[in-house]
């Protein structure tokens, strides 16, 4: 649970520089993915499963599986999923809303990544995972006045027959 504070803590530090970036770069991107009718989102997202997805899930279920080597992974852990919110912030999400929330509470629910990733696969052994609470607790951090956020989050919670 200190490793997601700090990580917290990084992204609230990150977003006052990465806010202004955004909204150029979602401009700029948008317009190239609109001209390339959304063929330049296939590479941005392998380049997000490649550098992002599968090393964050693999240390997530290191951390999980292995409690001896926790803080080596979250050494590496938290500057990698600093960095991966930060790409998943700056690409255009296009209409996948969906899709774009999924990549920013991997990121930002590291190092309990794997744990959103098999819930999000409605996976029904999430449950008895040790780090499934604490997933949940993050879950819960998010404030009704994210309202998009907090929609999406109460969608997967209905799918997954978890109580609001």
């Amino acid at each position: 649970m200190i490793s997601n504070k700090i990580l917290s803590f990084i992204l609230r530090i990150t977003s006052i520089v990465v806010f202004p970036v955004q909204i150029i770069t979602t401009l700029i991107l948008g317009l190239l993915v609109r001209f390339t009718v959304g063929l330049l989102l296939i590479p941005l997202s392998l380049i997000w499963a490649i550098l992002f997805l599968f090393p964050l899930l693999g240390l997530s279920y290191v951390y999980e599986k292995i409690p001896v080597l926790r803080i080596p992974v979250a050494l590496i852990g938290i500057p990698l999923a600093v960095v991966g919110n930060v790409y998943s912030l700056l690409i255009p999400a296009m209409g996948e809303t969906e899709s774009r929330f999924t990549k920013l509470l991997i990121t930002e629910s590291f190092p309990f990544s794997w744990h959103f990733y098999q819930l999000n696969l409605n996976n029904p052994m999430i449950e008895y995972t040790k780090g499934f609470p604490v997933l949940l607790k993050i879950l819960n951090k998010v404030k009704i006045n994210d309202a998009v956020r907090w929609n999406y989050i109460s969608e997967l919670k209905i799918q997954n027959g978890i109580d609001l």
